[in-house]
């Protein structure tokens, strides 16, 4: 058993298996998820867990070289996307915002979504891209 990082199996199974460029979906409750994909749903009640906790915790144990976002969430959430632009800033990660179609296309890729208990912002949900130690 872990005594800190990420303690859910199911997402450590998953993230344990990605290599470099693989990417992942943080997604809030409401992203439709591709059936084919991999998925760990740890939506609980609305707002629980929030998407930013969960972006958090894969940060701090992730190596991560980018991440995609809706470019809609500038203009229906800007509160959330300043929060990942510090989010992301402390780790130097980039963000490269695309139309919401684009990040569907991209998010039907994904090895693995985390589902979240995010209501609160609309286009919030995020796709991260593994890098590499060394």
């Amino acid at each position: 058993m872990f005594k800190s990082g990420i303690v859910n199996s199911e997402i450590n199974y998953h993230v344990s298996k990605m290599a470099h460029h693989d990417t992942m979906m943080i997604s809030d409750a409401a992203m439709e998820l591709p059936v084919h994909i991999n998925r760990v749903d740890l939506a609980y009640t609305p707002g629980v867990p929030e998407i930013t906790t969960v972006v958090k915790g894969m940060l701090a144990e992730c190596i991560i070289e980018k991440a995609y976002m809706a470019s809609e969430m500038k203009e229906h959430s800007p509160e959330l996307y300043t929060q990942y632009e510090k989010i992301l800033g402390q780790y130097n990660i980039p963000i490269e915002c695309v139309p919401h179609t684009e990040f569907c296309r991209l998010a039907d890729k994904v090895s693995v979504a985390i589902r979240t208990g995010e209501f609160h912002y609309h286009y919030s949900s995020v796709i991260l891209v593994s890098g590499c130690p060394y």
